[in-house]
């Protein structure tokens, strides 16, 4: 890899690094904020709290009276996309399950991903909570399979574009240039090793 690339990257990594750090710290002073903490994984709000969401939660009579026409009109196709994702969902798992230990590739927690946090949350009705967690659910499902794809390539085709690629995941970063096929062949060993390690 190109020795500039490589310290930009690394760069990169580090400044990562630090905003995850900057990001926890924030997260926490907002936990404190609105009065919640992480339990065995799942937030748990303060009883004063649940009593104030149980106030401000809409009734579903009233959100449906104020929600456009059109939105409602949309909502079958919008809900539509369930059936896809969930056929995405249970190969990406059977994929995952019988691919990765061939290669011995290490897998994808998708637990990481998908979050069905927000449905919990006391001020949103049951419409609400049903659309947060489709979201969640889209949203997670969509960035665990992009993982278990970073990882596929990083395997088989560890090479970046010639052009720019929009959006690359974070793997990508640490792929060989396109034309250096001295560093093809002398560093895509290294490169599937480091996925065993993950």
């Amino acid at each position: 890899m190109n020795t500039k690339i490589a310290g930009l990257a690394a760069k990169i990594a580090d400044l990562e690094r630090e905003l995850e750090e900057e990001l926890e710290e924030e997260l926490e002073r907002t936990r404190t904020k609105f009065h919640y903490s992480i339990e065995k994984g799942l937030a748990a709000f303060s009883r004063e709290t649940r009593a104030l969401h149980d106030t401000l939660r809409q009734s579903v009579p009233a959100f449906l009276w104020q929600t456009p026409v059109k939105s409602l009109l949309v909502a079958p196709v919008i809900y539509s996309l369930i059936i896809p994702l969930v056929l995405i969902d249970l190969w990406v798992r059977l994929y995952q399950a019988v691919c990765f230990p061939v290669y011995r590739i290490a897998k994808v927690e998708r637990a990481r991903y998908v979050i069905l946090d927000r449905g919990r949350l006391p001020y949103l009705n049951w419409i609400e909570r049903i659309n947060c967690d489709y979201c969640g659910y889209a949203n997670g499902l969509v960035a665990y399979v992009r993982e278990v794809a970073s990882r596929t390539e990083q395997y088989f085709c560890p090479i970046k574009h010639a052009r720019h690629l929009a959006g690359a995941h974070a793997r990508y970063q640490d792929f060989l240039d396109f034309g250096d096929a001295q560093g093809y062949k002398n560093e895509l060993r290294q490169l599937r090793s480091d996925l065993r390690g993950e």
